[in-house]
């Protein structure tokens, strides 16, 4: 999610975010979707790169909706403000370690 979702934010984010979110002026429309769709999908093409691999078998219907999930709650967690004590670089990749652990273990 940091990788490609949180890259791709800051650059369409500049380029393209004259719209601001509501709950934060740093962060705009243009970049958090550019995070959830990038993110979602570098994280399938990586899953999908090392099940070809053997490393393990996935049953793809229910990982697609559990990716989502995931790549959701990092964008929603990387639209919020920062402060000085927590930034978007520290808590994205936490909190899509939790989402996903919590996801993909039932």
């Amino acid at each position: 999610m940091m990788c490609g979702g949180d890259g791709i934010a800051d650059i369409m984010g500049r380029r393209f975010g004259s719209m601001k979110l509501p709950y934060n002026q740093q962060k705009s429309w243009a970049g958090s979707i550019s995070m959830l769709v990038l993110g979602f999908l570098i994280s399938l093409g990586m899953l999908y790169y090392f099940s070809v691999l053997g490393y393990f078998q996935l049953e793809w219907t229910s990982t697609v909706q559990r990716v989502a999930v995931v790549s959701m709650i990092a964008t929603l967690v990387e639209s919020l403000p920062t402060t000085e004590i927590m930034d978007d670089n520290i808590s994205v990749p936490l909190a899509s370690m939790v989402a996903a652990y919590l996801v993909f273990k039932f």
